[in-house]
């Protein structure tokens, strides 16, 4: 990360409170929290810490009950329901623990789909498609099915899937947590080389040697955020 880069996500004052019967039960409660651009930062903590939660307001699906949150220059209170699904296709890159996967669709197909919504011509999908499954190592499982192909490369076809549109993050929810350790220690080489490239990375995680990937962690407990590493995580 470049110290003067610009902030491209800025939360201020985040809270989010879920109803619970009788009971106010508050999960997030204040984050303040800037990422730059080209940063990759972790975001550390146990089961129920909030982490989750956080996440789901980071990437648009869900809305936090005060405080104000910027993506991109843009304060996402503002953005009406068609805009927030823009956002979310075209700002934001997800990548899952369990990869989400279209099982009829090949690695292609899936690749392709983001695109098709995003209404790039067919020319230019074929390439970018192609790109993006050659930047993570398939070029030779283009054509492959999800239930052929190993949890690792599954994982790549995902994140080959995420970066086709060139959103503004990528946003990835304990991406190795399906995998073995060799395999996870792949595809955290992979992130690196998508960071060095310039691509900004939120990684949402409880494992703190995953985290320590990263080059910047944050800690969350109860729903208060710090800087470092979570000792019990």
């Amino acid at each position: 990360m470049i110290e003067n880069a610009p902030v491209i996500l800025r939360m201020e004052g985040i809270t989010k409170e879920y109803q619970m019967g009788d009971e106010v039960s508050v999960v997030l409660k204040g984050i303040d929290l800037e990422v730059r651009q080209g940063e990759f930062l972790a975001v550390l903590g146990p089961s129920g810490s909030g982490k989750s939660t956080l996440m789901n307001i980071i990437g648009c699906l869900d809305v936090p009950t005060a405080g104000n949150y910027w993506l991109n220059g843009r304060l996402i209170a503002d953005e009406d329901q068609t805009s927030l699904a823009h956002i979310r296709s075209a700002e934001v890159g997800f990548i899952f623990q369990s990869f989400y996967l279209l099982q009829r669709q090949d690695a292609w197909s899936n690749v392709e789909l983001p695109l098709i919504y995003a209404n790039m011509h067919e020319k230019d999908r074929k390439a970018r498609v192609e790109e993006m499954l050659t930047k993570v190592g398939l070029a030779d499982k283009m054509h492959h099915f999800p239930n052929q192909l190993s949890g690792g490369q599954q994982q790549r076809v995902a994140i080959a899937r995420a970066i086709a549109t060139n959103p503004t993050i990528l946003l990835a929810d304990e991406p190795t947590g399906a995998l073995d350790q060799k395999t996870g220690a792949q595809v955290m080489e992979l992130f690196h080389e998508l960071n060095d490239e310039g691509r900004t990375i939120i990684m949402i995680t409880h494992d703190a040697k995953i985290a320590a990937h990263a080059e910047r962690i944050v800690r969350i407990l109860d729903g208060n955020i710090s800087e470092g590493e979570l000792e019990d995580a």
